[in-house]
């Protein structure tokens, strides 16, 4: 994701403005902007600081699924954050980035690793909910002095809206896969049960 992200950063920054997310795609016919919106940036201080997010998520949440899951969900997650754009907020005309994405990337990566409410992922969890309930009503924690760029909190709350079902949807495909017999005899994990995985 992060080599993506780089090539198109530092090959083909011309290419923004045809990458980007805007709210007319659909009638235009151009898809490729369901997901491609969130490889592009407006500069290399807002494509820094979503790599260095980008990292700090994988630290945490990283092990949550293999390479092929991951890249199974970044495509859902960012078909799911460009629709909540075009549906609910067509007030924004434009959006480049990985933020609502990494949001998505976190709020699932959490909600599978949870083992109890007691745990720390949880107080994480509920930390990035509040945070995404506070950038939409009072605006979001801004970094004007590093992007001079207004930060479309929308895209945040999307992100960990659908990383939170999309969580939720493989906790249950999970659990479902555990309730059936293993090969050692009935309620015995699977293989693929045993490393938390789906």
């Amino acid at each position: 994701m992060s080599a993506i992200a780089f090539i198109v950063a530092v090959f083909l920054p011309e290419t923004s403005s045809f990458l980007q997310y805007q709210h007319d795609f659909a009638q235009s016919g151009e898809v490729w902007r369901l997901v491609s919106a969130h490889f592009v940036h407006l500069d290399w201080p807002h494509f820094l600081l979503n790599l260095l997010g980008l990292w700090l998520l994988w630290l945490l949440v990283g092990k949550a699924f293999n390479m092929d899951q991951w890249l199974l969900l970044i495509v859902l997650l960012s078909v799911s954050i460009t629709m909540g754009l075009r549906i609910w907020s067509p007030e924004v005309d434009w959006y480049v980035g990985l933020s609502g994405l990494l949001y998505g990337m976190l709020a699932i990566g959490l909600v599978m690793r949870i083992q109890n409410l007691k745990s720390p992922l949880t107080f994480l969890f509920f930390l990035v909910l509040l945070k995404a309930f506070l950038d939409s009503f009072f605006g979001p924690l801004t970094l004007i002095d590093l992007t001079e760029h207004r930060v479309v909190s929308d895209a945040h709350v999307y992100g960990i809206v659908s990383g939170t079902g999309f969580g939720l949807i493989g906790r249950i495909m999970l659990f479902q896969r555990n309730k059936k017999p293993g090969p050692f005899g009935p309620g015995s994990l699977s293989e693929s049960g045993r490393d938390g995985r789906i």
